[in-house]
């Protein structure tokens, strides 16, 4: 699972690197977490980035509480 989401989160990172020139502001879509409302493409791979990295960090927290 850990492998699966690292390369989940560097895909997400390797697509911000391709959008840097502004590529996904005019494509909106809906965000329901938190009520964000619409956001464009690039802050939404943005956010899917920041919660896989959450994931990671509470896979090793989990990891290091368990030793």
């Amino acid at each position: 699972m850990r492998s699966l989401i690292t390369q989940q989160y560097h895909q997400c990172l390797s697509y911000l690197d391709l959008m840097k020139n502004g590529e996904g502001l005019l494509c909106k879509t809906t965000m329901t977490v938190n009520e964000l409302g619409k956001i464009n493409v690039y802050e939404y791979i943005y956010f899917l980035s920041l919660h896989a990295q959450r994931h990671l960090t509470q896979m090793k927290n989990n990891e290091l509480e368990a030793i």
